[in-house]
């Protein structure tokens, strides 16, 4: 059995009932006598948030190597942010990408459409015009910087019944920070970047999707007080999921050494 195919059983697709899914991996051609004692088998990983850098940025990534490397490890969906060249922002340039994930995706690829025309937070996208063939809207590596252009983002998705996916950063208080603003950015004479240039943004958008009522989703969120809003949130009824990845989980300010190896943003 080759990695690929225990990939595929790892990553047993989801039908109406789960047992069936599994059942129909387990009896794929190539397959008889799999002892499926020796792996755990789940429904397939979904990926909410991946970058995929098709159109635009292929020298990055591509539709067709990442979801290679997605099916490689269970994953069976991935939804792909929409911070490419041209942006998807109006029906002609999601088409573009549309057609790349027709052609080369291995596995299920659904993407984001931006909030904002090129993500520059001065107009709404064709938020209607795209909302049929994508799984939301975000303008992922860029915060919405105006409060009015996200309440407008908001009530906009809510008619059109999609998420809207936040990057929150807080440019005004960015001032050219490139990490964390703590022991290590002072001792070493770096330029801090603070927890607040995320957690306002997020405590900001929170109070919006709780009076407008829209599903809220905040992308790679890193400080204790944005956890802390989100929770109060939830508690609150507000429809809001959260993030994170695991160099936030693994990783702190501590494990910094002066060679760039650790450079992320946020």
């Amino acid at each position: 059995m080759t990695d690929m195919t225990k990939a595929k059983v790892y990553a047993a697709s989801l039908g109406s009932v789960f047992s069936e899914g599994v059942c129909f991996s387990l009896f794929a051609p190539g397959l008889s006598g799999f002892d499926s004692s020796e792996y755990v088998i789940f429904p397939g990983f979904c990926d909410v948030h991946v970058h995929f850098r098709e159109p635009g940025f292929s020298y990055k990534e591509t539709v067709k190597t990442g979801s290679l490397a997605a099916a490689r490890g269970g994953y069976t969906a991935l939804c792909t942010m929409p911070n490419l060249n041209p942006v998807p922002d109006c029906r002609e340039n999601l088409q573009a990408e549309l057609d790349i994930i027709k052609r080369d995706a291995a596995i299920n690829v659904y993407p984001f459409a931006a909030v904002t025309r090129g993500e520059r937070g001065e107009a709404l996208s064709d938020m209607e015009e795209l909302a049929p063939f994508v799984c939301g809207f975000s303008d992922d590596g860029k915060g919405v910087q105006k409060e009015q252009m996200m309440e407008s983002a908001m009530t906009k998705a809510k008619t059109l019944g999609k998420v809207i996916s936040a990057h929150c950063e807080d440019e005004s208080l960015l001032f050219s920070g490139y990490i964390h603003d703590g022991k290590y950015a002072r001792e070493h004479g770096h330029r801090g970047i603070c927890s607040e240039s995320e957690y306002l943004q997020i405590e900001r958008d929170l109070a919006l999707a709780e009076k407008i009522g829209c599903k809220y989703h905040v992308c790679h969120i890193s400080a204790k007080e944005s956890v802390e809003l989100i929770r109060k949130a939830k508690k609150r009824g507000v429809d809001v999921t959260c993030e994170t990845a695991p160099h936030y989980l693994c990783l702190c300010e501590d494990d910094l050494k002066e060679d760039g190896k650790f450079k992320m943003n946020p």
